[in-house]
């Protein structure tokens, strides 16, 4: 077993994402129950890989959170249940939370993941993650992650504007967006957003929600697993 202590935070960044499942089999049959679920399950290996987390080193949780900039029900968990969570656990070192891009809504799911990682470029990745859930529209691919509009996310975050379009025009992060992708589809079992895995970084047992639960679901969950 990796030593997982390793996935946290340094300032605002650390390490994570691709987690191998021990038994396959049972965690693929999983795909196709309800949203309610959740699927208790156990993992064999980490492997690391840079990536934002939000939380401390020392958590004994970490949460990840498989979505999509453009999905309804990401915006609905991330107003109504990620601030208990923020509160309850990772401000208080129990918990740490990383998110996985699912781009798979429409063709402005991607440029708003891209964006988010060129905001890191300069420290301001989860800012940027948190306005393009408050700012999210309704209309799929109504033109809400159009160019000007992620520059003007930036600009309104203090980014250096030029560095940030030069991010975005040569497209220095689609291939780590399309890497997250893979991983919550072939390692995550991912076929909605949201989703997310509940892992303890001690011993490897974790559990699966599917869907916007309310914060009691993952209380439960959470506490299971301290």
């Amino acid at each position: 077993m990796v030593d997982t202590k390793k996935i946290a935070v340094v300032g605002a960044a650390v390490v994570l994402v691709v987690i191998l499942v021990t038994f396959a089999t049972s965690y693929m049959s999983d795909f196709d129950t309800p949203r309610t679920s959740t699927t208790e399950g156990e993992f064999q290996k980490l492997e690391l890989k840079q990536a934002p987390v939000l939380g401390s080193k020392t958590a004994t949780v970490t949460i990840i959170e498989v979505g999509d900039y453009q999905c309804h029900m990401c915006k609905l968990w991330f107003e109504e249940t990620r601030p208990q969570i923020i509160e309850n656990y990772i401000n208080t070192g129990k918990a740490n939370l990383v998110f996985v891009d699912m781009p798979f809504l429409g063709s402005d799911s991607i440029p708003a993941s891209e964006a988010t990682y060129c905001a890191d470029d300069q420290g301001k990745y989860w800012e940027y993650h948190s306005m393009l859930f408050t700012y999210q529209e309704d209309e799929i691919d109504g033109g809400w992650a159009s160019a000007t509009r992620l520059q003007a996310f930036a600009f309104n975050l203090g980014l250096d504007i030029e560095q940030f379009d030069k991010c975005m025009t040569t497209d220095d992060h689609f291939a780590r967006v399309n890497y997250n992708k893979q991983v919550a589809v072939t390692e995550f079992g991912a076929n909605s957003t949201p989703m997310f895995m509940i892992v303890n970084t001690d011993n490897g047992k974790a559990q699966r929600i599917v869907g916007a639960h309310p914060y009691s679901t993952f209380e439960d969950v959470i506490n299971s697993l301290l």
